[in-house]
């Protein structure tokens, strides 16, 4: 089992961009604390937020660190548009 966390640099430039990537490293990272960073995303598609949310309830199912972060200002206004609290994900350092 992998103790050191997984990163990924999520690239979503517009609402319809691929999100293979991101589905092929969670795939791939399921036994390890995995940290998403946002910083090149300019607004979070609901697709990639059930992605998201999913992935956040499995991994801490299986106590393993989950973390989004470097989220933007116009990506939090997607979450809150989407229903979510603007600062659902925070920036945190995965355990």
């Amino acid at each position: 089992m992998t103790t050191e966390t997984q990163k990924h640099l999520l690239e979503l430039p517009n609402a319809f961009a691929e999100l293979s990537s991101l589905t092929a490293f969670l795939g791939g990272a399921r036994s390890a604390a995995v940290e998403i960073d946002c910083s090149n995303v300019a607004a979070m598609p609901s697709r990639c937020l059930q992605l998201l949310l999913s992935a956040e309830q499995q991994w801490r199912s299986e106590e393993l660190g989950f973390a989004v972060t470097h989220i933007k200002d116009s990506c939090r206004k997607s979450l809150t548009l989407l229903g979510l609290e603007p600062n659902r994900f925070e920036d945190e350092v995965t355990a």
